[in-house]
């Protein structure tokens, strides 16, 4: 795995990336990084070009200014630099937040995007009172870790959305504890929070009331014990959805990518080389 920043007109992305054959986008959720998916890039990159950048205002990526809405900010980011990175096709690959981009990214280029994952997503899936409940809960547990950041507090935040806190990945707390020191990336999380809730009745800013038009084909993942996201609205969404698959992660919280890293790297493999997996 390397690591490179690329001037995307006049923003400074920082992306993960390892690998070569088809192309797949890694996408955090919110005040997340690329890095958190550190048990999962050199192991897709066996088959796959990997590329896990850290979205606007996130991780190592600078922020920039967004009129309420971070959404189409987000997409638009995230679509010139699969340009910059010479990208004609690619996978999409989103967790909790990271999945609703993902979804808008192929209402934006369905041309582009051959397959989607969407990992424990409330905020693709869950209605909008529920999906309020649960960006507040989120705004709180961050912000014990972002307000002022220290090695315990960013464990404490990944252990509260995972079903056992073993299974936190220490390798990468250093980084988030690093990141969440730069001056400007609580008040980036806190925007990208407001701004989430602030459109939280808009079809054009979610794809929760257009899931039967999202044709994609589509890997759905999800946590049975996940604080984040209810599975079972997974389980209602992929009846919705054309072209979905579900697969549902026993003793799994909110990061089954981090949780059970062998068995998700081997479903979305699988996957993503065109095998039917799921349900």
């Amino acid at each position: 795995m390397k690591a490179r920043f690329i001037d995307i007109d006049g923003v400074s992305t920082r992306v993960l990336w390892a690998g070569s054959g088809p192309a797949v986008l890694l996408l955090h959720g919110v005040g997340m990084s690329g890095d958190t998916f550190i048990r999962n890039i050199d192991a897709l990159a066996q088959r796959y070009s990997v590329f896990a950048p850290d979205m606007l205002g996130h991780g190592f990526t600078a922020s920039a200014a967004f009129d309420g809405a971070p959404q189409p900010a987000m997409v638009g980011h995230l679509g010139r630099l699969a340009d910059a990175l010479g990208l004609d096709r690619y996978s999409a690959l989103g967790s909790s937040y990271g999945a609703l981009v993902a979804g808008l990214m192929w209402f934006d280029r369905p041309e582009r995007v051959d397959n989607l994952v969407i990992v424990g997503s409330g905020s693709a899936f869950h209605p909008a009172g529920e999906q309020r409940e649960t960006l507040e809960a989120a705004l709180a547990n961050a912000s014990r870790a972002m307000g002022e950041p220290t090695l315990e507090s960013c464990r404490a935040r990944l252990a509260a959305i995972c079903h056992d806190a073993e299974t936190v990945a220490e390798e990468i707390l250093l980084t988030q504890l690093t990141s969440y020191a730069l001056p400007d990336r609580f008040d980036a999380y806190k925007a990208t929070i407001r701004g989430l809730i602030g459109t939280i009745e808009s079809d054009e800013h979610r794809i929760y009331s257009r899931l039967e038009q999202l044709r994609a084909r589509t890997l759905i993942v999800t946590g049975r014990n996940d604080i984040r996201a209810d599975w079972r609205r997974h389980v209602e969404a992929r009846r919705r959805m054309p072209n979905a698959r579900l697969v549902v992660f026993d003793a799994c919280g909110h990061l089954p990518y981090m949780e059970h890293p062998a068995e998700f790297n081997d479903i979305v493999g699988t996957f993503l080389g065109g095998a039917e997996v799921g349900d």
